[in-house]
């Protein structure tokens, strides 16, 4: 007998049964709210850790601050944790409850993407530690986060190379209905980097180098694949018109590695001018002044690149908003971690060059980005009380490549309409 239960929906603010599980018809397990949210629970969740988190981040480094700033950036910090590990754990009940949903997960070309997600919210966490809590609570934090660092290495490398192969595969795709979603799995390398150069600022050079190096590494492979995936998306534009209304949101997407990117190598460089004299690396002492001042040019490049992309991002949803209105879903949040880590980008770049045009401009981001975060945490709030949040993509049925099953065996897994939920 299959124990595999149908799918479940929630609706009118109760959680309510789409389909009967064969355990119920034999009347043996008697499925409850909370077991029905578990269920339902998918990783695009952990979007809300990423916005959380960033503007956290941002309002600790504000250039332009008042009395009480920092302690508001402290309750973002300590809410985003909380969240975290909330969401972890019902992860964790998830596909502990219900294993056969690992592969669901896997197969379906929408929810598989969001995995990337958890490795950047933990970045956020990481980040946070070592900004925000490590000055309070002392030295040990320097060897929690490095700890904390290369777990989500790890994240970073499963997502990177495993979902893409999924989608090479195992996924339907095609370009017609393609979105900038299909960044979701390598943006975490760039993240990844970010905070590598974040966590080496409280390192000794002897653990500081490694991270540094491996960082370096993750920029290019994140980097280098983002870039080719912004050339498709291009493509796709152009040939097949804007996304619909549903997923217009993610034309906000490629701001995400491109602002993270050009923070990363500012970051990564700022820190080696001090790491690598005191390790020697390459033999040269005085070339990471030469470095740094190079990836601050390089830097305002892929801040100039951004800009076109938030432009594009801004006029893409007006244009959908007017023509087709928009209903809130999951994917609302890709307004606030890309524009986040822009803004971010702008900050470093702001204290660098220096550039007070910069420095103000940031303000004004992030002054929008905390209006917008408790807009999107209105409609999460609404929208998960009447469960609209609450139906998981991967729980029903849909053509799959029957070629490709012997990768993953699972009953097929496809995507409802092409919502980011």
């Amino acid at each position: 007998m299959d124990p595999e239960p149908h799918a479940h929906k929630l609706r009118n603010g109760f959680f309510a049964h789409a389909g009967v599980a064969e355990e119920e018809k034999q009347g043996s397990i008697r499925r409850t709210r909370l077991g029905l949210l578990v269920l339902n629970f998918v990783p695009s969740w952990f979007s809300v850790n990423m916005g959380t988190g960033i503007i956290s981040l941002l309002l600790y480094t504000l250039p332009h601050t008042f009395t009480g700033l920092q302690d508001i950036a402290m309750g973002f910090y300590v809410l985003n944790l909380l969240l975290f590990v909330i969401f972890v754990g019902l992860s964790i009940a998830r596909y502990t409850m219900h294993p056969w949903l690992v592969y669901r997960m896997l197969r379906n070309p929408t929810i598989s993407m969001f995995l990337g997600t958890i490795p950047m919210a933990l970045c956020t966490i990481i980040n946070g530690t070592v900004l925000i809590a490590g000055p309070r609570f002392g030295s040990w934090v320097a060897t929690l986060v490095f700890t904390l660092w290369w777990i989500d290495v790890a994240l970073t490398v499963a997502s990177s190379f495993a979902i893409p192969l999924l989608m090479f595969h195992i996924h339907e795709l095609a370009l017609e209905t393609m979105t900038a979603v299909w960044l979701l799995p390598i943006v975490p390398c760039v993240v990844a980097s970010a905070s590598g150069g974040v966590v080496a600022t409280i390192l000794t050079p002897s653990w500081a180098i490694g991270v540094i190096l491996v960082s370096y590494m993750l920029w290019g492979v994140g980097m280098g694949l983002a870039l080719i995936l912004l050339t498709l998306y291009f493509h796709r534009l152009a040939v097949h018109n804007l996304p619909t209304a549903e997923v217009i949101v993610s034309a906000f997407l490629p701001l995400g590695p491109l602002g993270q990117g050009a923070y990363a190598i500012m970051q990564l460089a700022k820190v080696g001018k001090e790491v690598f004299p005191a390790t020697d690396f390459a033999g040269e002492r005085i070339a990471a002044s030469d470095v740094f001042v190079v990836s601050v040019v390089i830097a305002l490049m892929m801040w100039g690149l951004g800009l076109w992309w938030l432009v594009h991002g801004i006029s893409c949803v007006t244009i959908r908003f007017l023509s087709h209105g928009m209903h809130f879903n999951m994917g609302f949040w890709g307004f606030i971690f890309p524009l986040g880590v822009f803004t971010a980008a702008t900050m470093a770049l702001a204290e660098d060059i220096p550039s007070v045009i910069l420095s103000w401009l940031a303000v004004v981001f992030v002054i929008a980005l905390v209006c917008m975060w408790f807009g999107v945490v209105y409609g999460t709030a609404v929208n998960a009380w009447n469960g609209k949040l609450f139906v998981a993509p991967c729980l029903n049925t849909g053509p799959s490549k029957p070629q490709r099953l012997n990768l993953i065996h699972s009953a097929p897994c496809q995507s409802t309409i092409s919502a980011i939920v």
